[in-house]
């Protein structure tokens, strides 16, 4: 692994393949894998179930052990919003609306198509 990273401010940089959000893949056996999970359990560090490999240092690229840690994905989460790194478009915005053409409510855009839609209890009377 170590001959496809380079070192930027104390992060190993992974320069190899990608997955579709960012984070470095390697081949392990028959299937792909982070490269921060390999690097952590090669490191002694394993995750138990309902543990994930996070970042200190938040670079999805960066494999070096010393900047990863075990925690929840909930830990995870957290970490991510007090750092300010969660992504929120519709912060103080009010979301869509659609108007249900079956009882003639309003349903968030989202939920009409998920929940609302077809089982409308209205479309279900009729």
């Amino acid at each position: 692994m170590l001959d496809k990273m380079t070192i930027i401010d104390d992060c190993w940089i992974w320069t190899g393949g990608r997955n579709n959000i960012g984070y470095g893949m390697v081949r392990d056996g028959a299937k792909m894998r982070t490269v921060h999970r390999v690097a952590a359990e090669m490191a002694g560090k394993i995750p138990q179930p309902g543990q994930v490999v996070c970042h200190k240092c938040d670079n999805k690229l960066c494999f070096n052990p010393a900047h990863l840690w075990l925690g929840t994905h909930k830990e995870n989460t957290q970490d991510m919003m007090n750092k300010g790194r969660h992504y929120t478009p519709m912060l103080g915005r009010t979301y869509p609306k659609v108007l249900c053409e079956h009882c003639n409510e309003l349903v968030g855009h989202t939920v009409y198509k998920r929940r609302h839609g077809d089982n409308c209890p209205q479309k279900i009377k009729e």
